[in-house]
């Protein structure tokens, strides 16, 4: 389990998904965050259009002063991973740091190499925080379920487990 009080790297999948729950201002006053230019470049990719990801990263944006920006040479690369991605890896090996992302693709092939979480996990962080009751971080995760399209899949199951664990 995450610590609070740490800094994390985020990818624009955790991002998207922060900000998709309201909890992504919440997030960036209680913790630091890093995350790459290449990030906040697909960001501003996502809101030159007007749907759902659109209005999301836009909203995303606005947070942006308040992450570090850190940039890193792909020294490692993940061969089943976008550059993006192998950025942010080389950035976590190298500083240290756990990353947060979405994508269980990334999560498959980082995990035995880096501190790797999904982005719920601030959910609990912020539970663990008093800033979100349990009924108001078990509404959280099921409007990211549903925003996100997620079902029942790995993320939503592990983090309604620890939940139900709290």
């Amino acid at each position: 389990m995450a610590k609070s009080s740490e800094n994390y790297i985020l990818d624009t999948s955790a991002l998207i998904s922060l900000g998709s729950i309201d909890i992504l201002e919440q997030v960036v006053g209680l913790f630091s965050i890093t995350t790459t230019n290449s990030v906040i470049k697909e960001l501003e990719e996502f809101a030159k259009y007007d749907g759902k990801y659109g209005k999301i990263a836009k909203n995303v944006l606005k947070l942006k002063s308040r992450f570090t920006m850190e940039s890193c040479e792909i020294k490692e690369s993940i061969k089943y991973i976008e550059t993006t991605d192998n950025e942010l890896y080389n950035l976590a090996l190298k500083k240290k740091l756990p990353l947060v992302t979405d994508e269980t693709k990334f999560v498959h092939h980082a995990r035995n190499k880096i501190e790797v979480y999904f982005s719920p996990v601030f959910i609990i962080l912020l539970l663990g925080a008093g800033q979100l009751t349990k009924k108001e971080a078990v509404d959280k995760l099921e409007k990211l379920r549903d925003i996100r399209s997620w079902g029942d899949n790995i993320i939503y199951l592990i983090t309604k487990n620890q939940l139900e664990n709290l």
